[in-house]
């Protein structure tokens, strides 16, 4: 077979399709199909010359990871380092990144950003949170050593589009266990007589940006009931979410987005009252004070529109680090330089 140079338009014209069924792949919701997955995996073992293990099932990976000895290396990277070698010598470099670039980068948008590498971290967090320093270097290894199911959709579904649209059948023989793996389960940890493999998260909330976010729960859960509390994308404590806490809790809150997400939880206006934040700066356009790590500011303003009643609405709203001044606090809110919001204040 001679090595393909260039896509013809029917394939490029493929490549919404390939990017719409993967992406639902990652994101689907639905319980695993059992006797489909158990099968993709003695099907892998069976590749990796390995006896076939016994499967058990866990309720999330966070269940997969607190366990030892993978065969990782066996059953999963040999066989995606010999596709690669395969399919890169089938096809010229113009095409291999054209590929990803419009179907296993448009998944990973989706899936690979968002969801996987918030599992991946929160898993990492909750083993070495749950087994203890003493015993994390013993089983750390197994977060970085699971078979992401089908959170693996961004880089399958690059070397689906090689198989089906451009008929690489023999270069991606070895990925079928793992093309079902994924259609079928979550996460996977291979060891050589055992295979522990997880339930797909059955709820998944995220804002209009597909970052993972819920206001009042988790944006991520599996079926045992561990999950991942976010908002707009950034990883909470559950009790942020819950709005069990106040503005001493923000105040001696280390991380800056989890600082941030509170802020904005609890409103602006309450935490400058809670926290008597001073003032840095005021002028006729409005107050404004810093938070004490210096990350953002806010500026407390009045809407120059009259309420029905005569009265006017003072806002408090977050504004970025550098503004020095009310006014430029004020402005940039407007998304206007300082100079042209005064002169249309002026003017109206």
């Amino acid at each position: 077979m001679s090595k393909i140079d260039r896509l013809t338009p029917d394939q490029q014209a493929r490549f919404s399709d390939f990017v719409r069924e993967w992406t639902a792949v990652g994101l689907s919701t639905e319980p695993a199909d059992r006797p489909r997955a158990e099968a993709a995996i003695k099907w892998m073992y069976r590749e990796a010359e390995l006896a076939e293990p016994r499967i058990v099932w866990c309720g999330s990976p966070l269940s997969n990871a607190l366990t030892r000895d993978s065969v990782w290396d066996s059953v999963w990277d040999s066989v995606r380092a010999s596709v690669r070698a395969s399919v890169w010598a089938s096809v010229g470099d113009s095409v291999w990144d054209s590929v990803w670039a419009s179907v296993g980068d448009s998944v990973w948008a989706s899936v690979g950003d968002s969801v996987w590498a918030s599992v991946r971290a929160s898993v990492w967090a909750s083993v070495g949170d749950s087994v203890g320093a003493s015993v994390w270097a013993s089983v750390g290894d197994s977060v970085g050593d699971s078979v992401h199911g089908q959170h693996e959709a961004p880089w399958l579904a690059f070397y689906a589009f090689f198989r089906e649209a451009c008929g690489l059948t023999k270069q991606t023989d070895p990925l079928q266990g793992l093309f079902e793996l994924s259609r079928s389960a979550g996460w996977l940890l291979p060891h050589r007589n055992i295979c522990w493999v997880s339930e797909r998260h059955n709820v998944l909330n995220r804002d209009d940006r597909g970052r993972l976010h819920c206001a009042d729960g988790p944006a991520l859960q599996y079926p045992d009931g561990w999950g991942i509390w976010a908002w707009h994308g950034v990883r909470v404590p559950e009790a942020v979410i819950k709005r069990e806490f106040d503005a001493a809790a923000v105040t001696s809150e280390r991380n800056a987005e989890i600082r941030r997400a509170m802020v904005e939880i609890m409103g602006a206006e309450a935490y400058v009252k809670g926290a008597g934040l001073t003032i840095a700066h005021q002028d006729q356009w409005g107050i404004l004070r810093r938070e004490p790590g210096g990350e953002f500011g806010i500026v407390e303003l009045e809407n120059h529109s009259l309420e029905p009643d005569g009265s006017r609405k003072r806002y408090h709203l977050m504004v970025p680090p550098d503004c020095q001044t009310a006014l430029e606090a004020v402005a940039w809110t407007f998304d206007l330089p300082p100079e042209q919001y005064a002169q249309m204040r002026a003017s109206s």
